[in-house]
């Protein structure tokens, strides 16, 4: 009997010990040490430079893994829904890291600012401001886990420069056209000396609403190669005889620092000719030189999707409007 009391008693401390969640009551931000120390926010989307937000998890009946991230407003007794979001460099992290050039963009939306020239004739970049914030945390996946801190904090003496998002770009290299210039690619040396030459005809862009996603999206004509193209020497069977391409992040030449293709050998040919009227996607090799290939006798229009972190290329044959659902493109 002393035996099934213990066993029994341990049961029961076990399962009062298994955590339960519950949702938060209480949620607060620590007030910045150096809250009245002047800086200036980024003006370029590339500047890596941050400044920190710190808080604690809230009570979620067990130490969960959250994403943080913050709030900023001009005004502390604004209405919640008027602040403006502010990503977090390290999301699963409290003491947060926010870049100053996402804290500028936010702070020219909040003051209405159109554009370069109305920033500069309103002499913003010579004033202080006070930037408010509160802190967010949610769990991802669980609804209703989501709670804004109680408190709000600020830092007193940030400067801004002018700052708006603009969507990134990469480009396309191979036997592709530009449908509406009519230039060809034709394997052009991806060099700097070709700058304008991508950046006007073969460069896949972030769409608005996905801007810092590194989801790029692009429509072109690919360019059958003249063999295919001759019926006489034509052959399906043979990848030296498909379209190709692969892509570029810089244009550094024909090295593989910069290079997004379908395999690491250079010039390596993936077929997808009999995927890629329903959609072909498949896996991208980080600073791989292979090329996609699709067997082509005629002009051929193309819709492609680049996503750049997963390492993922979608590829639809015609012209399309891409939407994504998550990350996910849909071609419409």
């Amino acid at each position: 009997m002393t035996m099934v009391a213990m066993v029994l008693g341990l049961a029961s401390c076990k399962q009062e010990e298994d955590p339960q969640y519950h949702n938060p009551t209480t949620f607060t931000v620590n007030e910045p040490a150096l809250q009245n120390q002047a800086f200036r926010t980024a003006a370029e989307m590339t500047d890596p430079e941050t400044f920190n937000i710190f808080c604690s998890q809230p009570d979620y009946g067990y130490s969960a893994i959250c994403d943080y991230s913050a709030l900023v407003s001009l005004d502390p007794k604004a209405p919640i829904e008027d602040w403006i979001a502010l990503p977090n460099t390290t999301p699963s992290s409290a003491a947060m890291a926010i870049k100053t050039f996402e804290l500028g963009v936010a702070v020219n939306k909040l003051l209405n600012v159109v554009d370069a020239e109305d920033f500069a004739n309103r002499n913003l970049g010579n004033q202080e401001f006070k930037c408010y914030f509160k802190a967010v945390c949610e769990i991802p996946g669980i609804e209703g886990s989501r709670i804004v801190s109680s408190n709000t904090v600020s830092y007193n003496k940030v400067m801004i420069n002018y700052a708006e998002k603009k969507p990134a770009w990469i480009f396309i290299c191979g036997d592709v056209a530009n449908i509406e210039t009519g230039i060809a690619n034709g394997f052009t040396a991806p060099s700097a000396a070709n700058l304008d030459l991508y950046k006007n005809n073969f460069a896949l862009y972030e769409p608005e609403d996905m801007i810092g996603e590194k989801l790029y999206v692009g429509v072109f004509q690919l360019t059958p190669k003249a063999d295919a193209a001759n019926p006489e020497t034509s052959d399906p069977g043979n990848p030296d005889q498909c379209a190709q391409f692969r892509f570029f992040t810089e244009l550094l030449g024909w090295v593989p620092d910069a290079s997004l293709g379908s395999n690491e050998a250079d010039f390596y040919c993936l077929p997808v000719t009999d995927k890629w009227e329903a959609g072909f996607s498949g896996d991208i090799v980080a600073k791989g030189l292979g090329n996609w290939g699709v067997f082509i006798t005629t002009p051929q229009d193309v819709t492609i999707v680049v996503d750049q972190p997963n390492l993922k290329v979608y590829i639809k044959e015609g012209q399309h409007e891409v939407t994504f659902v998550g990350r996910d493109p849909e071609f419409n």
